[in-house]
């Protein structure tokens, strides 16, 4: 490990970029506790200044992919992963919303991410007020797919020591490669793939580092707050690939049928405490999903739910995916299964417990 991290860690001119070999044996080394953690620290920051290569993007994700066996998913056609690991300040999870829309028109969702306690709009808090169980180990995972064609799943039930390494963001306050990594890592190697991102750089590099990992489909959006999520008030850039074909693409509202809408419908709104915007979300998404709340905030549901079903290969295009999902809206079908994920039974392991302190070398 010293050796590694003084190949990247020499500077801007003089560090080096790793080999497919050398990334692989630095995450292994991480993730199975042999590297101390002096060392992952120093490695973690090292490779945030550098920023990661391509081949150390597909490395890594390959070397976490080798710690856990893939989710087996009994009808993964049209289902998408969609990685959620930012975090929000400002604009509401429209993401929830537009993906019970887009499995209520046809596609498959299997959502995952990590508790962030910490934040003021933790997305597992919103879940919890709308009655959503979240999947806390593979087993749930397999249950609720069971019954259903959307799923969010904790990382830290399928992937620990990769969620350890996430949990590293509140010591050293910015995120590091892990993030990346969990976005790559899709764990039910669905064929198609939703990721947000929030630079610019990542949007080439992820999209070729799927492609030397084998991915078939894949979306990468700049988009809200580094969500997969489009904005309803500005143009948003993603790349595309699909089948070793990698395009660029700018994706409007207009290509949804719709106008642009102010910022402020994106926005979390203005709440008295913090400790209120989870409530408020929750509230904001009941309204949406059971056609209580129209205007531009309906919009920017509309339009993301448009990018999912296309994702998923239910439509060939967002103007042909949109009437999918404006039906999904009006018919009650979104409000339906919202109300029937409510009212599934509990499993003792999704009653979420008070969380444990971790190390990363344990």
């Amino acid at each position: 490990m010293d050796q590694l991290i003084a190949k990247i860690g020499k500077g801007w001119k003089g560090a080096k970029d790793l080999t497919w070999e050398e990334a692989k044996r630095a995450f292994h080394a991480i993730v199975k506790g042999e590297a101390t953690p002096t060392q992952v620290g120093a490695f973690l920051m090292a490779m945030r200044i550098k920023t990661e290569s391509i081949s150390e993007l597909g490395a890594f994700t390959a070397a976490a992919r080798e710690y856990v066996a893939p989710l087996q998913v009994p009808h993964a056609a049209n289902m998408v992963d969609v990685p959620l690991y930012g975090e929000k300040h400002h604009t509401v999870h429209i993401i929830i919303a537009a993906s019970l829309v887009a499995t209520s028109a046809g596609a498959g969702m299997l959502l995952h991410g990590v508790d962030s306690p910490h934040t003021s709009s933790d997305l597992t808090r919103i879940l919890a007020l709308l009655g959503i169980p979240v999947a806390l180990s593979v087993s749930d995972i397999t249950q609720q797919l069971s019954q259903r064609a959307w799923v969010y799943a904790d990382l830290a039930g399928y992937h620990a020591p990769l969620t350890r390494l996430l949990d590293l963001r509140r010591e050293f306050g910015v995120q590091n490669l892990a993030h990346q990594v969990a976005r790559l890592l899709n764990p039910a190697r669905l064929p198609s793939q939703v990721i947000g991102i929030a630079h610019p750089p990542y949007l080439d590099k992820m999209a070729e580092a799927l492609d030397m990992l084998g991915a078939k489909r894949a979306l990468i959006i700049q988009g809200v707050e580094g969500f997969p999520e489009l904005s309803i008030s500005a143009p948003s850039t993603a790349r595309e690939l699909r089948s070793s074909h990698i395009s660029t693409l700018t994706f409007r509202p207009q290509d949804a049928g719709l106008r642009n809408g102010p910022f402020q419908a994106m926005s979390q709104g203005a709440a008295t405490d913090t400790a209120s915007i989870p409530a408020q979300e929750a509230a904001l998404i009941q309204a949406l999903l059971t056609n209580r709340q129209k205007g531009d905030q309906r919009a920017w549901v509309i339009f993301n739910a448009a990018l999912l079903i296309y994702a998923a290969g239910v439509a060939p295009s967002l103007a042909q995916a949109t009437p999918l999902a404006v039906h999904a809206l009006d018919s009650g079908k979104a409000g339906a299964l919202l109300q029937s994920m409510a009212k599934e039974p509990k499993t003792q392991e999704q009653i979420p417990s008070s969380p444990q302190p971790v190390t990363v070398s344990s």
